[in-house]
């Protein structure tokens, strides 16, 4: 899309040609699909015409201070998933790569975000949706935080997006994340990544000094059967493929798509 070769519609065709049978839509530009209603309508229309659901749209957010403007715009972004017909809308908390300096900071932090995230589900509540944080970036992120927002919050229809492998960037396992949170799932992303102790540029630290570098689902080093055979415990979740690799698309999807859809009949 970046590049013009697809438009969103080209997009929804292409899921349609594929072995998959849904799309999420990653609003991560910041206002470009509240600015563009005609789009969405347009989009909403071909997938429903296609067979292609649009099962959960993801923007960015920041509730550090539960601003009034910063919940008004996510009310706002709610609403253009209601249009595209998404069932499930994710939203950040934080910039993707802040963390607190100490505990104090997450503590009051953590107090704000909950209220937060409390007035984004009422809203979503009202839409028939359900809101999500993903276990995402530095701060909120980790299985044992993402279980403490979701009680805190203590809203029927706030759970989580959860990602198998973003774990990693604050030193959590992939299974003990899986096992953490998909219980309190709403939909699932698989991704695969190459892992490290020491890596040139391009790579990703974690919190626990090792390299990330993203690559197609099944060639990098998580243990995608064993983390597919947790999922299969919730036949009834969205289970999404997320690509972030160097490899060129989208031939890189269509591998890993074909990977993890036999990883996945294997577990079964």
């Amino acid at each position: 899309m970046a590049s013009g070769e697809m438009d969103l519609i080209g997009v929804l065709d292409w899921v349609a040609a594929s072995s998959a049978g849904h799309l999420e839509i990653a609003g991560m530009d910041g206002e470009f699909y509240l600015e563009h209603d005609d789009l969405v309508r347009d989009a909403a229309k071909q997938a429903d015409d296609i067979g292609v659901p649009i099962v959960n749209y993801l923007v960015s957010g920041d509730l550090r201070t539960a601003d009034d403007k910063e919940i008004d715009r996510l009310r706002r972004q709610l609403d253009v998933a209601h249009r595209f017909g998404a069932g499930i809308f994710r939203h950040d908390v934080a910039p993707w790569d802040w963390r607190e300096q100490d505990p104090g900071e997450f503590e009051s932090t953590f107090e704000r975000v909950v209220e937060g995230c409390r007035a984004v589900a009422d809203h979503a509540a009202e839409l028939g949706i359900v809101s999500t944080i993903e276990n995402h970036g530095f701060f909120m992120n980790g299985s044992d935080r993402l279980a403490r927002l979701v009680h805190a919050v203590d809203r029927p229809n706030f759970r989580v997006t959860l990602d198998l492998g973003n774990g990693l960037c604050v030193g959590e396992v992939p299974g003990k994340t899986a096992a953490g949170l998909i219980d309190i799932a709403a939909s699932v992303g698989v991704k695969d990544f190459h892992i490290r102790r020491s890596a040139g540029d391009g790579w990703l630290k974690t919190l626990a000094g090792d390299y990330l570098l993203g690559t197609i689902a099944g060639h990098g080093d998580m243990d995608l059967a064993g983390l597919l055979a947790v999922v299969s415990s919730k036949p009834e979740l969205p289970v999404s493929l997320e690509f972030e690799g160097l490899e060129a698309t989208p031939k890189a999807i269509e591998r890993g798509l074909a990977n993890v859809l036999r990883i996945a009949e294997g577990v079964a």
